[in-house]
Formats: structure tokens, C-alpha cells, sequence
């Protein structure tokens, strides 16, 4: 009998010891969970920005890129305005040289890309 209860003490040992270890990797998972999800909620922010900032249809996009001869002069006091035109963003009919040109200005803008701006060209244009 006295052998049984030893046993059995080892045994719960050996659980309590194997519950331990179970709970702290749980813990550190749960915290690897939580930095990813916070991780993904700034994703989630950083695209809805992307979002107000750049129309996603797939056909058109409007440009701040004034059309010839109707850029306006803002009056004082005003805000800066700049007519828009349309933009066709089918590769077959966007000529590189014009998309070039759009992403310079936009860098002009807002800044520089990681990458020249004729490697973008050609990357959208799939040459």
C-alpha cells in the first residue's frame, strides 16, 4: 500500500510539473497572439488610410494631375485646388511615359518610392 501511495505522489508530480510547463508555453503564446493581432490591427489602419487616400476603381482613377491649360490660381486665403481628369489604368492603352511622368509627380508630392519610378512603370505595364 505504502509503495501505491508513493506512486501515486510521483504521478501528481509529474503532472503538476507537466501543467506547469503547459500553462507557461500557453502564456507565451497567448502573448505571441496578442502582438500579432495588434500587429495586424495597424495593417488594418495603414489600408484603410491607403483606402481615403487612393480611389480603387479598376478602370479609372482621378488624378490630381490638372488637364492642359485649366490649372487655376488659388486666391488668397483659398485652399490650393487642382482640376482633375481621368485616368485610364488599362495596361494596354497607358502609355509608359505618361504613367512615368504620374508617378514622378506624385512623388513630387508625397514623396519618394522605394524604387525608380521607370522600374514601377515597367512593373505595372508588365514589360
Amino acid at each position: 500500500m505504502k509503495d501505491n501511495m508513493k506512486k501515486m505522489v510521483s504521478d501528481h508530480t509529474a503532472m503538476k510539473s507537466w501543467h506547469e510547463t503547459a500553462a507557461k508555453t500557453a502564456a507565451e503564446q497567448m502573448q505571441d497572439h496578442v502582438k500579432a493581432a495588434a500587429w495586424h490591427s495597424s495593417q488594418v489602419d495603414i489600408i484603410k488610410g491607403m483606402i481615403n487616400e487612393v480611389p480603387l476603381d479598376p478602370e479609372k482613377k482621378t488624378s490630381g494631375i490638372p488637364a492642359a491649360g485649366s490649372a487655376s490660381t488659388p486666391t488668397s486665403g483659398a485652399g490650393k485646388t487642382s482640376p482633375t481628369k481621368e485616368v485610364p489604368l488599362d495596361p494596354k492603352t497607358v502609355k509608359k511615359g505618361d504613367l512615368v511622368e504620374m508617378l514622378s509627380q506624385h512623388e513630387e508630392q508625397f514623396g519618394k518610392f522605394d524604387m525608380p519610378v521607370e522600374d514601377i512603370a515597367s512593373f505595372l505595364l508588365a514589360e
